[in-house]
């Protein structure tokens, strides 16, 4: 939508810009997406020391949902009534920072040294036209998790490290041939995740979906490659949702499955063995997993400018970061806080850690909510044999190329 979404809504913005707004006058305001239970209790522990430290500064919190968080967002920059402080997942930072909503951090001396401490990957995230407008905040990402009882039944032992994606298809398929569970699991349609699972196939086979100025290449050879193995994925295994096929592997119904540490608790008291290895690569090239990210921005027409700054000093001061990802169950932004004893010590911490190494996020673009829709549709229609691999990539590029014209 690029810059548009801030004339999509006028008619509310002109309604609303001669009323009272309900902004009360020297609150700060602050939104975020922690809202379950034990994440509020958390996120209120945070925001209690931040009182202390200023209690000069009164905060008003508003937690939103993935489900229309984003929509309510825009609403309230068309309407003037934005919070002060906003955390965004890190897909949609392009879209607000190109329409010129937020504030420019480049000179702010208190956050700059918090870009220079996130993994580099995270950075163009934040970024637009070379300027910074949101802070990395709390990184996650995704690794291969394995059934090691199914897969001693096949190799006779528990030890498994796929090494490329042949060894992925020999240890899955013969699984899958035993007819006691599917090899492994293949996200089908599932708005906002498909993308995800597919992706890292594409990065780990030397491909990529746009060049270094942002122009569409989808129909790479790579990129072809990429999504006929994902297909060819059928052939031993399971195609359903993430919910679904999360399911399945905590039920003992997968040989392997790609998964995010939110899995974890689940398969604490699993009545089967199992372990987890860093996604393979093809043909020679480091296998890349998809890393998600938090970030952190300030409302750049904020009548609080200072006070905001203050704010997004304190809740991403790496003690204060730290501290939240661990209770959450995410990564800090910050790589030296990556390798705190809690990450290193628990199950599979050292695995995840490694992977956020080779990770990477989505093409920064103001239009990818659209292009990544396109992806999504395109690779559906690959799975049900709509169209073959080369077509589906063809027309993903042809889609592309028509919807970056658009503003």
């Amino acid at each position: 939508m690029g810059r548009r979404f801030l004339f999509a809504l006028v008619t509310a913005g002109v309604l609303l810009s001669g009323c009272n707004r309900g902004i009360e006058p020297g609150v700060l305001r602050f939104s975020h997406f922690w809202s379950e239970p034990a994440q509020r209790a958390f996120m209120d522990t945070l925001l209690a020391g931040f009182h202390r430290e200023h209690p000069e500064i009164p905060v008003e919190v508003t937690e939103l949902s993935w489900s229309d968080g984003k929509t309510k967002l825009m609403v309230g920059f068309n309407s003037e009534t934005a919070p002060d402080v906003l955390e965004l997942g890190s897909d949609w930072v392009a879209q607000f920072s190109a329409s010129g909503v937020l504030q420019g951090l480049d000179s702010n001396h208190e956050i700059v040294p918090r870009f220079q401490n996130a993994p580099v990957y995270s950075l163009a995230p934040g970024m637009w036209q070379g300027h910074y407008y949101a802070v990395p905040w709390l990184l996650d990402t995704r690794v291969m998790f394995v059934n090691d009882d199914l897969a001693a039944h096949v190799k006779g032992d528990t030890a498994f490290a796929s090494v490329d994606w042949n060894g992925m298809r020999a240890l899955c398929s013969t699984i899958q041939a035993t007819g006691t569970a599917y090899g492994c699991g293949i996200n089908g349609p599932d708005q906002h995740r498909l993308y995800k699972k597919f992706l890292p196939y594409v990065w780990s086979t030397g491909g990529e979906l746009f060049d270094s100025v942002g122009r569409p290449t989808m129909n790479l050879p790579q990129n072809v490659e990429a999504l006929r193995y994902y297909v060819d994925q059928l052939n031993w295994g399971e195609m359903e949702t993430q919910k679904n096929l999360d399911d399945a592997f905590v039920r003992g119904k997968l040989g392997m499955w790609f998964s995010g540490s939110w899995l974890l608790p689940r398969l604490e008291k699993a009545p089967f063995k199992w372990h987890t290895v860093l996604f393979p690569g093809n043909n020679g090239h480091v296998g890349e997993s998809f890393a998600g990210g938090e970030y952190l921005a300030i409302n750049g027409h904020s009548a609080m400018k200072r006070e905001a700054t203050i704010f997004l000093e304190y809740i991403t001061r790496p003690q204060n970061e730290l501290a939240f990802a661990r209770k959450v169950n995410e990564y800090p932004a910050d790589v030296r806080s990556q390798s705190d004893t809690f990450y290193l010590h628990r199950r599979e911490g050292n695995v995840f850690t490694a992977q956020l190494q080779h990770a990477r996020m989505t093409p920064v673009i103001p239009q990818w909510l659209d292009v990544e829709a396109i992806i999504e549709d395109e690779v559906s229609k690959a799975l049900y044999k709509q169209e073959t691999p080369e077509e589906a990539m063809a027309s993903m590029q042809r889609r592309t190329e028509e919807r970056m014209k658009q503003p």
